[in-house]
């Protein structure tokens, strides 16, 4: 899965349920509600909920939807979809309409504090064999930045590109050229991209990576070369650059001015 792609899984609120009209059945969640909405999703599923959420839920003052880190090995996503769908048809409600799947996800319509009157807020239980890592790669720090947790992982993938290797929010740290795995621990990651002083929490803000990246000359100016080499209308390889590849690589090099200050 592209990194791109993780802006519209994780940021940008779920809007799996609509209406006949393609109306939102679902509106945002505030802060407030949050608490006593998971606890009624986990009576409800039989899964925990506290302190698996993902991306900025809870850390802004509302959530477009909800976000709940699921580990796969303990339970399918079949299962979960049987037992959501249980709890629908026990309330003479359509499960087809409450619970649906797609991708890693098991998508719920999910009334606020377990209250319908309240309105309902989509939730998106997300299935990984490591739910720890999930909860870092999706990790957003909310209202206490001014960038997205989207940035974040295109800051992340950015760094790594400019030194030669990979970042996947999905794998971790890998090899550009055959995507050998590397490392999907934090401290290790940040160690290998910033230097031996960093630690894993270097990634929960962009303004903590900025601090790190202009603090090494050396990784500086492999920026520069990343952009020169973005720019040039031909790769390594000596091919012509394509005008769809050329189009990607200014919007990368916007990106990475945007977040860096470097071009």
């Amino acid at each position: 899965m592209r990194i791109l792609e993780f802006q519209s899984i994780v940021l940008e609120g779920g809007e799996v349920f609509k209406d006949s009209s393609g109306k939102p059945l679902t509106r945002r969640i505030q802060a407030a509600e949050i608490p006593a909405t998971l606890n009624w999703l986990s009576k409800v599923s039989g899964l925990p909920t506290k302190n698996m959420t993902l991306g900025s839920v809870g850390k802004k003052a509302s959530s477009g939807d909800l976000d709940i880190a699921v580990d796969q090995r303990k339970i399918s996503k079949d299962q979960l979809e049987t037992r959501l769908g249980a709890w629908a048809k026990e309330n003479k409600l359509d499960s087809q309409q409450y619970v649906k799947k797609s991708g890693i996800s098991v998508h719920f319509l999910t009334p606020i504090k377990g209250d319908p009157k309240l309105g309902f807020v989509q939730t998106d239980w997300m299935f990984d064999p490591d739910p720890e890592w999930l909860k870092f790669s999706m990790y957003s720090a909310g209202d206490s930045s001014q960038y997205s947790g989207a940035d974040r992982n295109l800051l992340m993938s950015s760094i790594a590109k400019a030194q030669g290797l990979k970042y996947s929010w999905q794998k971790g740290l890998i090899s550009r050229e055959d995507e050998t795995p590397i490392s999907k621990d934090p401290d290790e990651i940040a160690r290998l991209l910033l230097g031996p002083k960093y630690q894993g929490d270097v990634f929960l803000s962009v303004e903590a990576m900025q601090e790190a990246i202009h603090s090494r000359p050396d990784l500086q100016a492999k920026f520069k070369d990343l952009v020169k080499d973005l720019a040039e209308p031909v790769d390594s390889r000596g091919v012509e650059r394509k005008p769809g590849e050329m189009r990607k690589n200014q919007e990368e090099i916007a990106r990475i001015t945007r977040l860096t200050g470097i071009s």
